[in-house]
Formats: structure tokens, sequence, C-alpha cells
């Protein structure tokens, strides 16, 4: 395996020898493989880690202003602040954007008939809901009520919640701890305790597993309608606590403090101004917020596009890399609501944005969190030229590590997949109005938004395969005139051939093992088989015709030179 921060001998392909580079010694690639740091992205992660970030809390807000020094820092000029209101009551992508809220203390314990510890937030950071409200002066005494997993009326049925402590229990439907709270807090409920874990998997990540995880939870109170709060525990802890509930009353002492307060979110804007068509742009996008402290996956988007930027910024300050024609841009958001209020002040300016890539847990070790990189696509519901460019990107780009008898960096002990299109983070907010959204990040996730998730759970390694990848990416379209986006039409007119086969073979294959018995079976193999021919073609030419935009070129005329040059 070659060093982290040493420069490969690669051999060129025909796209990279075609490229800009002022000195004519290397390529993008091999520039961004000499100067891309993982470790410098996993520094930063650590830095911001050190900060409980909810939106429009003072851990966010000094996360926002850290990541702007360091901007600054690396050379950006072009660095702006914008902010917002966080006040329950203005709408902004037709609903209200939340109140900020700080995170305090919590405290929980039992007082009868034992007493004894529950859960404390100095010593388990993520154990506070977001929106919780505070407790009066003192704490509040109440008794603990089982709801069970809250999921159906019998759960709640004769049972007097009013000023009372709830439990729920874990769930695997992703939205039933929410529904059960909700229910809670308008029968009056005062506080909830609950051992829920979002996002199990087999065998690593459930409840009997990872008993100790305890769940960053968020309290549906983001405008402050129920005076009641929320804390995630242990599940050796909610077992002891029923338990103790078999044996008779059980009453505990909350003392939570927090504040719910109309105060601001920003948006962060980092401009690399393109030397042509300035006022057309590729993003990067990632969110300072997270959902609790230490919250590493959270940290590394923001981290890794600090990294970037300065590299890609000092690259042509130094000559060595040519200003782009189109600027690139990067955005640092409160999760989805800085993206919400972002489009809704630059609605005339969407169409000029032609792509957007989304980081989030980017930097996981995957040998500790069980986890791989992941490539989301953006969805077929808006064909893009996306999809298959990133593919190639991610194939040539420089890897990690050589193998015998050829000397280039071809071999990547980071895995680095395709997966379809998931609405995950903010890149479902953006693929909404059609602009090309890929989201990079790290799945599954061990400790996701748990208490285990510090920086040390992160490896430059993965920082690095996730940055080359999507830098080289975002720079080659940014840089893209009519010759350059002939060859990316090109890859995705390729690609296309290899899905048409793909779907044929199989039809084959399901045909030669056509059983003649079953009535109707060989015609609806071949009704399927021409469904997906027919829309793997329209896919594939709106596909083709999105980098219209690109190369200023119309669709029709991009078509027939593709499809013109593919011919033998």
């Amino acid at each position: 395996m070659v060093d982290e921060d040493s420069s490969p001998l690669t051999s060129k392909t025909p796209r990279e020898l075609e490229h800009p580079v002022l000195n004519g010694e290397h390529t993008p690639a091999e520039l961004l493989y000499r100067d891309l740091s993982g470790h410098r992205a996993q520094t930063l992660t650590a830095e911001i880690t050190r900060f409980h970030r909810p939106p429009g809390s003072s851990g966010y807000h000094a996360v926002t202003d850290l990541v702007a020094n360091q901007l600054r820092n690396a050379g950006l000029t072009d660095v702006q602040s914008t902010v917002y209101p966080l006040d329950g009551e203005t709408v902004v992508g037709g609903e209200p954007l939340p109140l900020a809220w700080e995170p305090g203390r919590a405290s929980i314990r039992v007082l009868q008939p034992v007493q004894e510890g529950v859960v404390e937030s100095s010593e388990i950071s993520s154990c506070l809901a977001w929106w919780s409200a505070p407790t009066p002066s003192g704490g509040l005494v109440a008794d603990l009520v089982d709801l069970g997993i809250g999921e159906s009326d019998a759960d709640f049925e004769g049972k007097d919640l009013v000023g009372k402590i709830v439990l729920i229990g874990h769930t695997e439907q992703p939205s039933g701890w929410a529904y059960a709270a909700q229910r809670a807090m308008e029968a009056g409920a005062k506080g909830i305790l609950s051992d829920y874990l979002f996002y199990t998997f087999e065998p690593e990540r459930t409840r009997q597993s990872h008993p100790e995880a305890v769940q960053l939870l968020r309290l549906p109170n983001q405008r402050g309608q129920y005076d009641a709060w929320a804390c995630s525990i242990a599940y050796p802890t909610a077992q002891r606590l029923r338990d103790l509930l078999k044996l008779g009353p059980v009453t505990l002492h909350a003392d939570i403090r927090s504040n719910l307060f109309k105060g601001q979110g920003q948006n962060l804007l980092a401009t690399i101004q393109g030397q042509e068509q300035p006022d057309e742009a590729v993003f990067f996008i990632a969110h300072c917020s997270a959902a609790t402290c230490p919250c590493a996956n959270c940290a590394a988007g923001p981290a890794l596009m600090v990294e970037i930027a300065r590299v890609l910024n000092d690259l042509i300050v130094r000559g060595e890399l040519r200003r782009p024609r189109r600027s690139i841009k990067f955005l640092f958001v409160i999760e989805e609501l800085g993206s919400l209020v972002y489009i809704d002040a630059h609605r005339n300016e969407l169409d000029r944005i032609r792509a957007a890539f989304f980081f989030d847990s980017v930097g996981h070790d995957q040998g500790k969190l069980k986890s791989i990189l992941l490539f989301y696509r953006h969805p077929d519901s808006s064909p893009s030229f996306i999809n298959d460019f990133f593919a190639g990107v991610m194939e040539r780009v420089p890897k990690d590590g050589t193998w015998v008898f050829k000397n280039g960096s071809d071999i990547g002990p980071v895995q680095f997949e395709q997966a379809p299109y998931t609405p995950w983070s903010d890149n479902h907010t953006w693929a909404a109005y059609g602009i090309p959204s890929p989201l990079i990040m790290s799945w599954p996730d061990l400790h996701f938004h748990t208490q285990f998730l510090t920086a040390d759970m992160t490896d430059p390694r993965v920082f690095r395969r996730a940055g080359l990848a999507a830098a080289l990416a975002a720079y080659e379209i940014a840089d893209a005139g009519p010759d350059e986006a002939l060859l990316i039409a090109e890859e995705v007119a390729a690609r296309s051939a290899l899905r048409f086969a793909s779907v044929s073979q199989r039809a084959v294959r399901e045909m030669a093992n056509f059983d003649s018995g079953v009535r109707g079976s060989a015609e609806q193999i071949a009704h399927r088989a021409r469904r997906d021919l027919d829309h793997v073609l329209r896919r594939d030419r709106e596909a083709i015709a999105s980098f219209e935009r690109v190369s200023l070129e119309s669709a029709s005329g991009l078509l027939r030179r593709v499809f013109g040059r593919s011919r033998p």
C-alpha cells in the first residue's frame, strides 16, 4: 500500500490527458491525490465533535464560525454567512421552521422503591432529546408508567399519564417512537424515557447485541407545543426499570436544563469563482448541525468539504490547475432546514446549478463501524448524467494500493460502492428540483447517533477516497466545455449499452428456464423485457440530454453526436 500522501505513477486516461493542467506535468487526479489529506479532514472532524450542535445552539454557531475561519485561513476570500430565523413561526417549504434549542443538563434518578441513577448527560452526551423543555427549578418528581412500545391503543388504555414520566420500549418501526411520544405528550405526560435504537441490523446493532448504546432522539416538540422532555437510556437500564415496576410503583426525579427559544440559523457559503461562466456552479453541501456530541458522522461532512476547498483553491492559486469555467461552491447548512431556506431564497438560480454533491458520514472506519462507503445515486425520476459519470470517476480515480507486476494505484482497500437513490439527507430536497444530487456517505453504522460515535471511529483513508472522487468529479463538471460534455455523454451511452445487454441476457436466461406448462409465462417474460428495455432507453436518452445545460449544445445535437460516434 502506498503512503496516503504519496503520488502514484498512474497511466493517463484520454479524459485526463485532455484536462487543463497549466504546467503540463500532472493530471487533476494526480494533483488531488498528491495534496488531499484524509488526516487533515479527520483532525477537523475531531475538533468539531467537541461541540453539541442542535439547530440554533451555541455549539452549532461555534462550529459554523470554526468552519468559516478554516476556509479563510485556507485562502478562500469569498466566504459569506446568511442568517435566518428559527422561531417556530416562519414558514419555508410549506412548514414552519423550528425553534432553536440549547441543550444543558439531564439527570434522572430513581427515588422509590430504591435510590439509584438512571442517566446523566455528563456521562452520556446523547441522552437528552432535541427540543426537550426544561423541568421546573428543583426538578420534577413523578411516577413512572410503562407504555410498552406505545404503538397501539391497548398500550395507553386505562393509564393516567397526566404529570407522569412514561417508559417507551424499542420497536423496529422507524417512526414508532415519535408516534408513541406524541400520544404520550398529548395525554399529559411530562417526561419520556426510551431505550429505542434506530436502524438496527443483525447481528451487530440490535437492542440486545449493542445494549449500552444510547440513541439521540428528536422529540416532536419543534415549536414548543408541549411542556415535556425526553431522554434516551441504555437497554439494561430500561430493563431494570421494568423489573422495578413489576414490584410496584416507581418514582423518579428528573432535572432537565435546556432552552427552547427564538434564535437563528446560518447558511455559510464559500465560493471558488469560475472564470468564464461564474454564474453557473457545482455545489458541495454538508450540515454543521449534528444530532449529538460527539456525532462524528455529521462532523465528517463539513470537515471533508473544508479539505477539498483548501486543495482546489491552493492548486488554482499556485497555477497548477486552471481556474474552472464555472464556480465551485461550498454550502454549510443546518440539515434540511438550511437547504430549504437557500432554495427558497435562490429559486431563480437553481437552473444554473449543474450538480450538487452531498456529504454525510464520509469518513467511517469500515472495520470498526461495519460500514462501507456508498455513492447514493440521483433518482431516475429526473434522469441525469451524474450517475454514470460519477461511477466512471469512482473507477478511474487513483486508489490506495498497487498489485504485483503493475506500477500504479489500482487497488482500493476502502470499499466504495454504488446504491440506489435514498432520501437520507439534504440530497432529497435538492433532487426534488431536478438538480443532480448524489449523496456520499457510509452505511451501515454500528454507532449511529450514539455516544460511541467519536472521531477515532473515522479513518483517513475513507475521507481521502471520498474526497478524491468527489473533488475530481466536481472539477471536471465545473470545467467541462462541449468536447468534455461529449465524452461524459459517451460514457453514459456506453454504460447504457451494458444495461441493455443485462436486461436482454436476463430475459434469455428466464426463457431458457421457462416452464412450458405454466400458461402465459413466455409472454410475461417478453413483456417485462420490453418494458425494462423501453425504460432504460427513455431514461438514458434523457440522462444524456441532461448535459445540454453544461455543454451549451442542444439535446438533439448532443444525442446525434453521441450515437453517431458510437456507430462502428
